[in-house]
């Protein structure tokens, strides 16, 4: 998994605006806030607004602000309108129609369920955590993290004994 420039962009923009609880931001606080080049937060911002994440406002007091609370906005739902599908990738299926495009191990391959597996948990992660997760600073995201409860994990239980979870 590759995080673009784009999706760092766009959930610190989202981080921006849910910090700013309603109020409506100019593309220049924006830009400036993350110095980042105005006209790239605006591209930046198009996508996101596109994506029904922020709401545009025209005019003398213009701007953008969140278009939901920060506890409903997943980091998942921001980084599918930011870019290409994080989850369920390509690695594992033909690569076009000519057949020397195609994984010579489409039919066993001990890989595919690893990455099939690193799939789930990255959609489960994402999914979980929210902008208002982010927002909550560097010790509780790491906190929210680690309470997770991850497919296929193996976590201690209570009085010590092992617990397997599935999904």
């Amino acid at each position: 998994m590759k995080i673009t420039a784009t999706e760092e962009y766009g959930l610190r923009l989202l981080l921006q605006l849910a910090g700013r609880r309603g109020e409506t931001v100019s593309l220049g606080e924006l830009a400036e806030a993350e110095g980042m080049p105005a006209p790239v937060a605006a591209k930046v911002l198009l996508r996101l607004r596109r994506a029904g994440l922020v709401a545009a406002a025209r005019g003398r007091n213009g701007g953008y602000v969140l278009a939901a609370a920060p506890e409903g906005i997943s980091v998942a739902r921001a980084l599918r309108a930011l870019g290409t599908p994080l989850f369920h990738s390509t690695f594992c299926r033909p690569k076009g129609r000519s057949s020397r495009e195609a994984c010579l191990r489409l039919a066993n391959c001990s890989l595919r369920p690893v990455w099939s597996h690193l799939d789930t948990l990255l959609e489960t992660v994402f999914s979980q955590l929210t902008l208002a997760h982010l927002l909550a600073g560097e010790d509780t995201t790491r906190s929210s993290l680690a309470a997770l409860r991850l497919p296929g994990m193996i976590t201690a239980a209570p009085g010590g004994a092992r617990e397997r979870h599935l999904q």
